[in-house]
C-alpha cells in the first residue's frame, strides 16, 4: 500500500523499465571488471613498465578502479530498481530518481487522462516488446512518460480502459 493511497484505491499495475534495457550498462560493468586484466595479459609495453611502478600504487590504483566500477554498477542498478511507474483504479504516478540524493514523482488523476499513446523502437523493442507510454493529461503536468516498459501496448490499454471505468463511475475490472 502507497503512502498517499486512498482508502478503496488499489494497484493495478506495477512497473519498471524492462529488464532488457540493462543489458548495455551491464556489458559496460563486465568490460571495467575484464580491462585491468586485458591490460596484464595483452600489452607489452604496460608489462615492461609495471615493474618500475612501486607496488602500493599499483595495488591502490587497483582498488581505486574496481570502487568506481562498483560504484558504476550500484548508480545503474538503482536507477532501474527506483524509476518506477503505478496505475491505480484512480491514479497515475511516475516516480523518476534523478540521482541517488533526489527523486520527482508526478501524480495525476484517471480522470484528466486525455489520451494515451505507445511508442515501441528499434529492432530490440519490437523483438523484447517494450517501449513507452506517453500520457497525455488535462492537469498542470501535460504530459506523463513511462519509458520502456514491457508490453507497452497492455499499459495503454489497461489505462484506458480504468479510465472509462473511472468516468462511468462503473466498478473494478479485472
Amino acid at each position: 500500500m502507497l503512502a498517499q493511497q486512498e482508502a478503496d484505491e488499489h494497484i493495478e499495475l506495477f512497473l519498471r523499465q524492462h529488464g532488457i534495457t540493462n543489458l548495455p550498462w551491464i556489458i559496460t560493468a563486465l568490460l571495467g571488471i575484464i580491462l585491468p586484466f586485458a591490460l596484464f595479459l595483452f600489452d607489452e609495453s604496460f608489462t615492461k613498465i609495471l615493474p618500475q611502478i612501486p607496488g602500493d600504487i599499483i595495488i591502490a590504483t587497483i582498488i581505486l578502479w574496481y570502487m568506481l566500477v562498483m560504484a558504476f554498477i550500484l548508480e545503474k542498478y538503482l536507477y532501474w530498481y527506483f524509476n518506477i511507474y503505478i496505475v491505480t483504479n484512480i491514479h497515475i504516478t511516475d516516480i523518476t530518481m534523478s540521482s541517488i540524493l533526489s527523486k520527482t514523482s508526478t501524480e495525476a488523476l484517471l480522470d484528466d487522462v486525455q489520451s494515451v499513446k505507445t511508442k515501441v523502437a528499434g529492432v530490440f523493442g519490437s523483438l523484447f516488446n517494450f517501449g513507452d507510454v506517453v500520457i497525455e493529461t488535462a492537469a498542470e503536468r501535460q504530459k506523463i512518460q513511462f519509458s520502456l516498459v514491457p508490453n507497452p501496448d497492455f499499459v495503454a490499454d489497461r489505462i484506458q480502459d480504468l479510465q472509462e471505468l473511472t468516468q462511468s463511475g462503473g466498478q473494478h475490472v479485472a
